[in-house]
């Protein structure tokens, strides 16, 4: 039986009948401060002393009963670590001790402080756990223990940050609501605190420490995890950051994977959502054995010459790997809203697309990376979305070749409406032939504070005022096969997973029925509206015309801008105003000394006539 491991998943999925008994069972294990922790401690039969994982918990060390983690269930005795669990301060079985003025990571420090003076234990101390699991292990790091020799973090940072809590500006309320419900008790400091102040300020700095990572650790993720896109930055922060000797040893595993805790998927589980991953089936199970065989047994099994980045390449179904710092891909692709629901690579359209968003009647979330027993996680199909009044919708035309993309997308809208503030919500789908249409990521973005998140960002909008917005999805890494397209859904509203505005300008996360608002996405060459794509692919950026191939990259420029397809095409680069800044014969278009802006580049040859609406930053 494997553990399955979200932490939700910890305490609904294991049987009620015990499986394995701790060799020592509640211990006390003394604090610095005087207080006790309650622990259990499993040794595997004949072994008389042994290297040691431990887990740090909040959520019932007794659930380890049922089996151990790492695939290992209910074999203890045939693999060679001994196991210490222990119930977090405060929480289970440690819920007597003391909770005021104390370090989760100094009880962790003392906790293997224990463990390196007992008979049954070697020299050296593993962590491993998911989510809250995970972040303690970050915790206990920074204090540096000698004994504590690597960590397996999983579906976890340390980061306590504004957008921890508020994405985009808002709040994600079904896992504050989820976090609440498992004792946490957040929700008083948090919605004290709607804007991004000082004590955001303070909480983001004391919880980014990668300069404070002395060992070796596993990172292990998933793409339908809410936490991805913060680990894809901490993970950059380790490579760069961390203790010199170690920045080499800081490896990261991404599967396409939920957080878990609702439904039978979770992270090492093929089944995620409405789709089936075979290929991904518990890698991460194997990769942490091999990890932990590597630095806590010195076996030679070769770990140190794997590649530092593993990553599920989703749509494709394959795995990839990397040595760099980030898999960002630094070029962009560029499709703009066009007219009829089109999202094109050649034309801007010439009007706009309006819908209502009613606070009474919220689209729902179907989906997707949440953290929530009232929601299904990972990839589901959002078609029903596509027969409601208050959701627009902009696709591709069918590819004729992969398309893949490596990072942020960023959906850059021109948005006006008749009320004083709203969301705007967008979710990246891939179209199969069959008309499914699954789910990739989504982002929100509240009007509101489009300009920043403190109180003095905080700026309303004026009825029929055009306004330039960005709607940030997390990170991801996606193939979209030849004969799918590419859509996005926009709407106002993703219920119950992000708070719903009341959209009349109001204070927010209070009760009320709120305003019906008519919100209009414009798509012409005065507004432009598009999505940045992180990639580079001719199936996005080639149009077609007497079977000649023409493309412009990068797009968005910033110094220069390149026409493959044509050997020797003339061309003429128009502002928004119409009026002609370059023209000229040849490939290469230097732009450095453009302001940015949207342009439209008109080229002609070969008996080939294009136009390309281009961005310059």
């Amino acid at each position: 039986m494997r553990l399955l491991f979200s932490f939700i998943t910890l305490v609904s999925s294991f049987s009620a009948v015990a499986q394995l008994t701790p060799t020592f069972d509640d211990i006390s294990i003394p604090m610095r401060d005087g207080e006790v922790l309650s622990a259990d401690v499993y040794i595997p039969a004949g072994a008389d002393s042994c290297e040691v994982i431990l887990i740090q918990t909040p959520y019932n060390k007794n659930l380890f009963e049922a089996g151990m983690p790492l695939g290992i269930g209910t074999n203890l005795d045939s693999q060679p670590y001994a196991f210490v669990i222990i119930d977090w301060r405060g929480f289970y079985g440690s819920s007597g001790a003391n909770t005021s003025n104390f370090e989760r990571g100094e009880d962790g420090y003392d906790v293997i402080d224990w463990i390196v003076q007992q008979p049954w234990h070697l020299d050296r101390v593993g962590t491993w756990g998911p989510s809250a699991l995970g972040g303690v292990q970050y915790h206990t790091a920074r204090e540096h223990h000698p004994n504590h020799t690597c960590a397996i973090p999983v579906v976890a940072h340390p980061e306590q940050a504004y957008e921890s809590y508020f994405y985009g500006g808002c709040l994600e309320e079904a896992r504050l609501t989820q976090l609440d419900a498992l004792g946490y008790g957040l929700s008083p400091v948090v919605l004290a605190n709607p804007y991004f102040n000082s004590i955001w300020q303070f909480s983001a700095n004391n919880s980014w420490y990668p300069q404070d990572i002395y060992i070796p650790t596993l990172q292990i993720g998933g793409w339908y995890d809410h936490n991805i896109d913060r680990m894809m930055d901490w993970y950059e922060a380790c490579r760069n950051s961390a203790l010199p000797s170690v920045q080499d040893e800081q490896w990261l595993l991404v599967g396409p994977w939920v957080h878990g805790g609702t439904g039978i998927a979770y992270v090492g589980s093929s089944i995620q959502g409405e789709l089936t991953y075979p290929n991904a089936a518990f890698v991460n199970d194997d990769m942490a054995l091999d990890f932990f065989d590597f630095y806590l047994l010195d076996a030679v099994n070769g770990w140190d010459t794997t590649d530092k980045i593993t990553y599920y390449n989703m749509g494709d179904d394959t795995w990839l790997s990397s040595n760099n710092a980030t898999i960002d891909q630094p070029q962009n692709d560029v499709l703009f809203l066009n007219d009829a629901g089109i999202l094109s690579v050649n034309d801007t359209g010439v009007s706009s697309t309006s819908f209502l968003s009613d606070p009474s009647n919220p689209s729902p979330t179907l989906g997707g990376a949440t953290l929530s027993n009232g929601l299904d996680q990972g990839p589901y199909d959002q078609v029903s979305l596509d027969s409601r009044s208050d959701v627009i919708t902009f696709q591709s035309g069918v590819l004729y070749a992969d398309a893949t993309i490596s990072g942020r997308v960023t959906a850059r809208l021109n948005i006006s409406s008749d009320q004083p503030d709203c969301d705007i919500v967008v979710r990246l789908v891939d179209v199969y032939p069959d008309n499914r249409s699954m789910l990739i990521n989504d982002g929100i973005q509240r009007i509101r504070f489009r300009n920043g998140y403190s109180q003095g960002d905080e700026e309303f909008m004026t009825p029929g005022q055009v306004y330039s917005i960005d709607v940030d999805l997390p990170f991801t890494h996606y193939t979209w096969k030849s004969g799918h397209r590419i859509k996005i859904y926009i709407s106002g509203n993703s219920s119950i997973r992000w708070n719903v505005n009341l959209q009349d300008g109001g204070t927010m996360y209070q009760q009320g029925t709120g305003n019906i608002a008519n919100i209009t996405v414009h798509h012409d060459q005065t507004y432009p509206s598009y999505i940045h794509f992180p990639g580079s692919n001719s199936s996005l950026g080639v149009s077609e015309s007497n079977d000649v191939h023409v493309n412009v990259y990068p797009n968005p420029a910033q110094n220069d801008l390149f026409i493959d397809g044509i050997e020797h095409p003339k061309y003429e680069l128009l502002n928004a105003q119409g009026q002609v800044v370059l023209e000229g014969v040849g490939r290469e278009i230097n732009t450095s000394t453009l302001a940015t802006g949207w342009y439209l580049l008109n080229i002609r040859g070969e008996g080939v006539e294009k136009q390309f609406p281009v961005i310059i930053e």
